[in-house]
């Protein structure tokens, strides 16, 4: 009885205590020079906006999957994708540089939330290089010719006259053609701006199509002229399904109308369709074929003091006396040549004023349909049409004043404050933590997920850098402390420590972390079994702005030696330790590693001690982590594996997606 119970607590122990149990041998041979890597490096990355209109930056997002859903008028964001490389291109609007991509990858997704941007390219990935242009039409062909559009707005000569457009406009300012292109384009002088394509880039960092639009910067904003002004308007550009008409109007300071019919509209943009539309797919390409105006036209506007007395257009002037505001509003579908699907009679107006915003029954409401900010010497003024986004970027336009302050009354944007975040998946790190023992071939004693980020300023230049790692297990009978070095040369001005328990929403700064000088290593936790499923997050601070990214090397490591100094460590495959790694462990048992000749932590056979799965979520790995499959080896709960590993990585590259 006595001898059944001690071999009982023996078999106990051994299921509890990991560290003593051997599992499967293999033979003994030399050592497998496969890296095990899962990383394409270095893959030739171009991504070329050629058609949007103006040569300015652009931010885009690489994805392996779709990261968008396609909506009746344009495209959604996914909320369960994550991008794995976020860049901007240079001003000219290309990106060229070598990446690092999964292995898989045969085909990259490229997204933009820049609304003056094609929203998603699929380009393939072949020999190592990627390479990704905008395909919309409308590089180089100029101006359209031989439209029969008319503006409803202004009356007189409407083919199919509708009580969706009884709120007339004044047709002032010129005459404009069967496209819609207007004849009284701005000549150039001091209310030109000549950086206006830097705003497009600005508006991106201050409001992006995959999110909605910051509370702030919606509502009712009529542009107050606190001193006489000549004034400008810009047309950025817009990425919609409509055929919209553009007006503006201005009162007397306390005497706003009551409704559109009063405010005098004087017509504007009569065809806001530049040709950018996201599903403007062929063969047809109706928006490109409707398309009235070009991103960057400018026109001045003008005062007429007697416009109210029955259009009366007398003595115009090209300056806007102090007191007055300025308002916009933006007619629905009412430029008469329209996007085929797209060709209802609509009564939507987006104005900018309270109360004179209607819906599609001609009802007002109180809803804002615009965003404006002062963004530098210009005010923004972003617009939802139709359809409601909550992005703000259907139309977007940009007013300039002389003088340049002579409009202060709206919030302002510093560009010196503006960044953009991005926080990309790099993949999951997975350890068998009994090195230099064999181990069970499980690889799942500690998995890591990995994502980086990287705060850049408005000249593209990095800010910080955040590093955030998210911890699981199956199970483990060992304390394993987790750590990282960081590969590059970038030397932060401060560095933030944070964590996030399991069952909280929210980091929290913390103490605990310790910055190793010796070896550039953070050490975040001695023991992952602590606060399992933590996510632990670093972030760098810069001083000065930095060119180049950093990149973590993650390993597990125990206070602990074999030769009196130094400590334990498990990094992946072919990656050097730290400094401060007791070497006595090296050819030891099933460790096959020459230091030598810089090779680490090898083995003989089809499985690693440690690797780094690219593109992969925790999520991709959950087979690892369901109980019933410890001591399970890796390649029988994804038999994809052992073709991956005897083609040396040349097949199956994606078995862990599988």
């Amino acid at each position: 009885m006595w001898i059944a119970y001690v071999v009982l607590l023996c078999t106990l122990s051994s299921c509890l205590e990991k560290d003593v149990y051997q599992g499967p041998k293999e033979e003994d041979t030399a050592y497998n020079d496969f890296d095990f890597s899962t990383v394409a490096s270095d893959v030739n990355l171009e991504v070329s906006y050629e058609n949007i209109g103006v040569k300015t930056a652009v931010y885009f997002e690489v994805y392996d999957e779709s990261p968008v859903v396609e909506t009746e008028t344009g495209y959604a964001k996914r909320a369960d994708v994550e991008p794995l490389y976020a860049a901007y291109t240079g001003k000219d609007g290309v990106f060229r540089g070598k990446v690092d991509l999964p292995a898989y990858m045969d085909k990259a997704y490229i997204y933009s939330p820049a609304f003056y941007a094609q929203t998603l390219i699929e380009a393939d990935v072949t020999d190592g290089k990627v390479t990704a242009r905008d395909k919309r039409p409308g590089g180089g062909e100029g101006r359209r010719t031989g439209g029969k559009g008319v503006c409803y707005m202004i009356g007189g000569n409407d083919p199919k006259p509708s009580d969706a457009y009884k709120d007339k406009w004044h047709k002032a300012l010129g005459d404009y053609s069967r496209e819609g292109y207007v004849s009284y384009e701005y000549a150039g002088g001091d209310l030109s701006i000549g950086n206006y394509a830097e705003l497009y880039t600005a508006h991106t960092s201050v409001i992006s199509r995959e999110k909605e639009c910051p509370e702030h910067l919606r509502g009712y904003s009529d542009m107050y002229v606190n001193e006489d002004a000549e004034v400008a308007v810009t047309f950025l550009g817009q990425n919609t399904c409509w055929n919209c008409s553009m007006g503006y109007y201005y009162y007397r300071e306390g005497e706003q109308p009551a409704s559109l019919q009063e405010a005098n509209v004087i017509l504007l943009f009569p065809n806001t369709q530049d040709g950018k539309w996201d599903l403007d797919a062929g063969p047809n390409y109706t928006a490109f074929k409707t398309r009235g105006v070009e991103r960057g036209t400018t026109v001045q506007l003008k005062y007429y003091p007697h416009i109210a007395e029955g259009g009366d257009m007398s003595e115009a002037t090209t300056v806007f006396p102090a007191g007055y505001r300025i308002g916009f509003v933006l007619a629905n579908n009412a430029w008469s040549e329209r996007v085929q699907g797209f060709e209802g009679n609509n009564k939507n107006r987006s104005a900018t004023s309270e109360g004179l915003s209607v819906d599609n029954n001609g009802i007002p409401y109180g809803t804002p349909r615009t965003a404006v900010y002062g963004y530098g010497d210009v005010v923004m003024i972003s617009f939802e049409d139709y359809t409601t986004d909550q992005n703000f970027s259907d139309v977007v336009i940009t007013m300039k004043t002389n003088p340049v302050d002579a409009i202060t009354d709206i919030p302002v944007v510093d560009p010196e404050t503006q960044v953009t975040k991005t926080n990309v998946l790099k993949g999951v790190f997975a350890f068998e933590d009994l090195w230099p023992d064999a181990g069970d071939y499980d690889m799942n004693d500690v998995l890591v997920l990995y994502h980086y980020g990287k705060t850049l300023d408005i000249y593209k230049e990095i800010l910080a850098e955040t590093f955030t790692f998210k911890t699981a297990q199956n199970y483990a009978g060992n304390d394993n402390g987790l750590a990282f070095t960081l590969k590059g040369g970038n030397t932060p001005a401060s560095v933030k420590y944070e964590i996030k328990r399991p069952g909280s929403e929210e980091f929290v700064e913390t103490t605990a972390f310790t910055y190793e000088a010796e070896t550039n290593s953070y050490l975040l936790t001695e023991n992952v079994k602590t606060d399992m499923g933590a996510e632990y997050r670093v972030t760098l601070n810069y001083d000065r702005a930095v060119t180049t990214e950093s990149e973590a090397q993650v390993y597990l490591y125990k206070n602990e030696n074999l030769s009196g100094t130094g400590r334990w460590e498990v990094h992946i495959a072919q990656e050097a330790p730290t400094p401060l790694m007791d070497k006595g462990y090296f050819g030891t048992q099933d460790d096959q590693s020459r230091p030598d000749e810089g090779t680490y932590y090898v083995r003989g056979g089809k499985y690693p001690f440690a690797f780094f799965l690219a593109g992969a979520k925790l999520e991709d790995l959950d087979r690892l982590l369901i109980r019933d499959n410890e001591r399970v080896r890796i390649d029988q709960l994804y038999p994809a594996y052992t073709g991956w590993v005897e083609s040396n990585g040349q097949t199956n590259k994606d078995w862990y997606k599988q």
